[in-house]
């Protein structure tokens, strides 16, 4: 099996489908495929056709948001299982996960089409492979966690549902989404594990206690179920009168189910097992329904010459929560599909029914096994779902089929009566062996069926309404049935239609009005609330557990290099003592918290009835700017500072939201992203400022950002009171209040004289290189240290944005100006700018021998023997700001224009 998280799938082709392999039971797949277009089923209590990812996001809380949805199957036992898998975030927590939802129908048109059936989070166990042994393996992929098994998913490359996204887009998004997860220092497992996913994961004690509590939100609706069966003995659909058969009652009924048997009986079908519905008969039944609603089919399964079909209503679709097949065979050894049973399981709102068609032994000695055959079915139908259901296992069941059961004359004895006599039927009775069978409890115990008061069933002479005149002259018998078992059953009716002579069996029918377990959703969500709460109360009651005053820690304005603190208060109120932590979270942060963030205590013993404050400082200084940026800019939806964990030993974690508004400031933020700016940073705020951030267009206002041009500048005209400066990367400066003053200075774009000391300008200037996330000469960092020429360099320093390679040339000009002059040291300056221009973005701590590289390569640059190489980029950068035209300011300084 190959895991790995950058699979990529193949293309393919609709041949490719020629490749699935063959199923011994099929859903017919009229029922999967659905139009794009609104009809009258589409619209109930009001509401328009919505598309498919908007019924998905139906199926989630406001604030988890389905980011991408994905058509995909899976092949259990005899089943090809529709699913859509949705790719889902939870605003609040910023945390993401793939569910797949158990789809009625593709597309599904309402929310009641889905069911959650797996969740796999996007954590750090979360894997997506592709098994490269199987036949398909072009169109199929594994899902896999720590809380959950591999699964195998299969696809089609045909998209059906509206919004729906191709493999590759979906599979990208995953990854994103992944990548995303990973860095964000936010996102942990016990998060995934303890919060939102939760919600939709079937815990055993609710489901029991709404079990119990049902009686207070189930009422019971009426539907019309139409059940009929027919041995068609190998005849064709056409010129088949099938509405004769299947128009009856006073009204529409809801569902139909329809079986036939003896549709295909020859050796090949019976050798290959022929599994495909028949297209011809179900198209053939749709068109011979009652005409007073509007009906579509469901599902069909075939097992060679059986076949049963379940139609609904229309506007019945959305109340389908689940539908499963299964086929048991009883021929010869109990392998062939000439006898033996199909069936179908489906939910209707709260209610469980089960539909068999079976087509039983043959021949009047052979009753023993057709008692056989029928306890075989009994024990082979277990329905591939959630609880593996029998047949029992349902409220409503309902056998049809040719059961072959006869009428058996008593030994030594003569029937009293003809059996074609027209009232005849009660005295056949008495000698049914189906009856004789179920009265001494060999068959279908706990079985109904309706009073007979129509001619036998079986056997005519084709064409004609005489009964068998061949040679055989097998005797008339009662063989098509219609059973039930089940409660709230009510029989309407029950008969066969004489004429259709197409077989030698008669069609056979039965109506029957059931009283439905519904929902009542507005009872129901009432319970549920309360469930939910009377569930987490008796959790809660058992565990360690202390109250937090606030879940929200809002820290208002935030701005660069000012300590803000907040404190808010944790007390005991179990009647034990407490003990509680801030949970570590998962590399690569490896802390209780953002590098931002500091929480004191980190960890303490509550006594019972006790209280703790618990104090938060942030400040967003030298040290961790650039890591919050990185997250600002990263974030795809609300920006929180941090989620804080606080852990109770042997209880319930409490998540804590760290959140404000960040001020922009020049400092940390991109040479090419102040260069985009229209007006002081500091007008800007954090959503501005984000954009401004992802924004990778070549297309900038100025060339060379204002602030550094102002530090510059400023630097140049104290001449030799800048001795001293650019000795250290300490920047001692910045801890200190008046730093804020020259933050306030540049952040504003302030016409007064500059607020500070040369010392605090050469810091300043140091920090706008040195803080934003990438270096100066990024992306050519480890190349340039290769070179060992300026002209060599300066190659690939012209192929940098205009804003990078704009500020390099006229910093190294200002600086070896400086040089000549005596202010700086020429050694000290190529040590410390090296490191900061050339820094390691992958290697973490110093590296002398790297550095020794940086300084050799500054040292080309600013020194007086350099020559003509810089001269040449100073005048295309000159050129590109506008220093040529009179914009500029000092030799050597400049700065960018208004552009």
């Amino acid at each position: 099996m190959n895991t790995d998280p950058a699979m990529t799938s193949k293309s393919t082709t609709l041949s490719s489908l020629n490749s699935i392999p063959t199923i011994s039971a099929a859903v017919s797949s009229t029922a999967l495929i659905g139009g794009s277009g609104a009809t009258e089923s589409d619209v109930r209590d009001g509401e328009a056709t919505l598309n498919t990812i908007e019924v998905v996001q139906r199926k989630f809380k406001d604030n988890e948001k389905v980011l991408s949805i994905f058509e995909a199957y899976q092949i259990i036992g005899q089943e090809h299982r529709s699913r859509l898998l949705a790719l889902v975030v939870c605003v609040a927590g910023g945390t993401y996960a793939v569910f797949s939802l158990a789809t009625a129908r593709l597309p599904p048109r309402n929310v009641n089409d889905l069911t959650i059936d797996k969740i796999f989070a996007l954590n750090e166990t979360f894997q997506m492979g592709s098994d490269k042994k199987g036949s398909i393996s072009q169109l199929q992929f594994d899902l896999k966690t720590a809380d959950e098994s591999a699964v195998k998913y299969f696809y089609y490359p045909i998209i059906s549902a509206e919004g729906a996204s191709d493999f590759e887009t979906f599979h990208a998004q995953i990854i994103s989404a992944k990548f995303s997860m990973t860095h964000s220092s936010a996102t942990t497992d016990s998060i995934l594990s303890y919060s939102w996913l939760n919600d939709y994961r079937q815990i055993g004690e609710v489901k029991q206690e709404l079990k119990r509590r049902e009686n207070e939100y189930i009422v019971f609706k009426d539907f019309i179920i139409y059940c009929g069966t027919w041995n068609v003995n190998n005849k064709p659909y056409s010129d088949c009168p099938l509405d004769l058969w299947l128009s009856n009652g006073d009204q529409p009924a809801d569902i139909y189910a329809i079986g036939l048997q003896e549709l295909d009986t020859s050796a090949k079908a019976i050798t290959f097992s022929e599994n495909r519905p028949d297209p011809l008969w179900i198209s053939k039944m749709l068109s011979s329904l009652h005409k007073g609603a509007e009906y579509e089919e469901l599902t069909s399964v075939r097992l060679v010459g059986m076949q049963l079909t379940i139609i609904i209503r229309k506007q019945l679709r959305p109340y389908i929560a689940r539908c499963r097949v299964k086929t048991v065979a009883r021929g010869v050894f109990n392998t062939l599909g000439n006898k033996g049973g199909v069936a179908v399981s489906i939910q209707l709102n709260e209610g469980n029914l089960c539909f068999v068609n079976s087509h039983l032994a043959a021949h009047m000695g052979f009753v023993e096994a057709r008692n056989e055959d029928y306890a075989g079915i009994v024990r082979g139908i277990v329905f591939d779902d959630d609880l593996k259901r029998t047949i029992n296992d349902h409220d409503h069941i309902f056998w049809i089929g040719d059961l072959n059961y006869r009428i058996e004359e008593p030994p030594g004895l003569q029937l009293p009566c003809n059996r074609a006599s027209p009232n005849a039927y009660d005295v056949l009775m008495k000698y049914d062996q189906l009856r004789i069978e179920m009265g001494k409890g060999n068959c279908f115990d706990g079985y109904s069926e309706g009073p007979i008061k129509f001619r036998p069933s079986y056997k005519y002479d084709i064409g004609t309404d005489n009964f068998d005149s061949s040679e055989k002259q097998r005797a008339p018998a009662y063989c098509d049935r219609v059973l039930w078992k089940g409660v709230r059953i009510e029989h309407l009716a029950y008969n066969c239609i004489m004429e259709i002579r197409k077989s030698d069996h008669k069609p056979v029918y039965a109506i029957f009005r059931v009283k439905i377990k519904t929902k009542d959703e507005k009872r129901y969500k009432r319970v549920h609330e309360e469930v939910l709460k009377l569930v987490d109360k008796r959790e809660n009651e058992n565990q360690p557990q202390i109250n937090v005053d606030k879940t929200v820690i809002d820290f208002g304005v935030v701005r660069f290099n000012e300590l803000a603190v907040r404190d808010f208060t944790v007390s005991n109120t179990c009647a034990m003592p407490v003990e509680f932590m801030f949970k570590v979270k998962d590399p690569p942060l490896n802390d209780i918290c953002e590098k931002w963030l500091q929480v004191e205590p980190r960890a303490e013993m509550l006594m019972t009835e006790s209280t703790k404050s618990i104090r938060v400082k942030l400040l967003a200084d030298v040290r961790s700017i650039t890591g919050l940026l990185r997250k600002i800019r990263t974030t795809n939806w609300k920006f929180d500072f941090d989620i804080l964990i606080l852990h109770v030993k042997n209880g319930p974690d409490i998540f804590l939201t760290v959140t404000g508004e960040y001020k922009p400031s020049c400092f940390g933020l991109s040479m090419e992203t102040l260069c985009r700016t229209n007006r002081p940073v500091g007008e800007y705020t954090q959503t501005q400022i984000k954009e401004l951030m992802n924004d990778d267009s070549p297309e900038f206002r100025v060339t060379m950002p204002r602030e550094f041009f102002f530090l510059i500048d400023f630097l140049h005209k104290q001449g030799d009171k800048v001795e001293g400066a650019f000795t250290n990367l300490e920047y001692k400066f910045s801890r200190t209040p008046q730093f804020n003053v020259v933050r306030d200075w540049l952040d504003t774009w302030s016409p007064e004289e500059f607020p500070g000391t040369p010392q605090a300008a050469a810091e300043a200037l140091l920090m706008l290189l040195d803080l934003p996330d990438k270096p100066l000469l990024d992306p050519f960092v480890e190349d340039l240290l290769q070179t060992n020429t300026a002209a060599e360099a300066m190659e690939l320093i012209s192929l940098l944005s205009s804003p990078r390679r704009n500020v390099f040339v006229h910093l190294c000009m200002f600086l070896r100006q400086g040089i000549e002059r005596e202010y700086y040291n020429l050694q000290q300056v190529a040590n410390i700018f090296g490191r900061v221009l050339l820094r390691s973005t992958t290697q973490p701590g110093r590296d002398f021998y790297r550095e020794t590289r940086c300084r050799d390569f500054m040292h080309r640059f600013i020194s007086s023997d350099m020559g003509g190489t810089l001269s040449t980029g100073v005048a295309v950068a000159a050129d590109e700001s506008g220093l040529n035209d009179g914009r500029g300011g000092a030799s050597g300084g400049g700065g960018g224009g208004d552009g």
